[in-house]
């Protein structure tokens, strides 16, 4: 963000409104390029979509919960709160699945908005070699190892990432959502219970 033309408030309040590291910065680019805003709803639209997935994947935890929770719940979810609800959830209660979750996503909703506004402030200070770039692939291989439980998963995994390193340069990020579609098929190829 502080690399860009877009305004630091503007570009800090991505975090509480949109709360999608990928698109974020996906938007914060295509604002400073001067794009239609019809092309950067449908690329965050198009990055997005994996909630599609997790959200199926979540649902059958929560058909149950009150409508209020069905409604406030899907804000708070990111691809961390989903990786470690995905692994906790079949061990938890109902009521312990609901207050997982919460504290999952709040406590990542607060963060990723703080230390988006502390990324405004020193983001100019750092040294134009420390590459960060990394840190984003990291947070998901971090996220992905403990998912990793079975031969379906780890084909998952596997075809899913190199698929989406494959499919890196696809316009709109659609290398990701390749990706994840090809992990997807994968795992239920190798899933004797399909």
């Amino acid at each position: 963000i502080a690399a860009s033309d877009v305004s630091d408030l503007a570009g800090w309040a991505t975090s509480p409104l949109i709360f999608a590291g990928a698109a974020q910065l996906a938007i914060i680019d295509l604002l400073d390029s001067g794009a239609a805003a019809a092309v950067i709803i449908a690329t965050a639209l198009v990055i997005n979509v994996r909630h599609v997935m997790y959200s199926g994947a979540l649902a059958p935890y929560f058909r149950t919960s009150p409508r209020w929770w069905q409604l406030a719940a899907p804000h708070l979810l990111a691809d961390p709160v989903y990786s470690l609800a995905a692994v906790r959830f079949p061990t938890l209660s109902e009521s312990d699945q609901r207050r997982y979750y919460a504290a999952l996503g709040v406590t990542l909703y607060l963060a990723w908005t703080v230390m988006t506004a502390v990324g405004l402030v020193v983001g100019d200070q750092l040294p134009a070699a420390l590459d960060l770039g990394i840190a984003v692939p990291l947070v998901f291989l971090a996220l992905l190892v403990p998912t990793v439980v079975d031969r379906p998963t780890l084909g998952a995994a596997v075809v899913g990432g190199t698929v989406t390193l494959a499919a890196g340069g696809l316009p709109l990020h659609l290398g990701l959502i390749v990706g994840a579609l090809s992990g997807i098929g994968a795992g239920l190829l190798l899933d004797p219970e399909v």
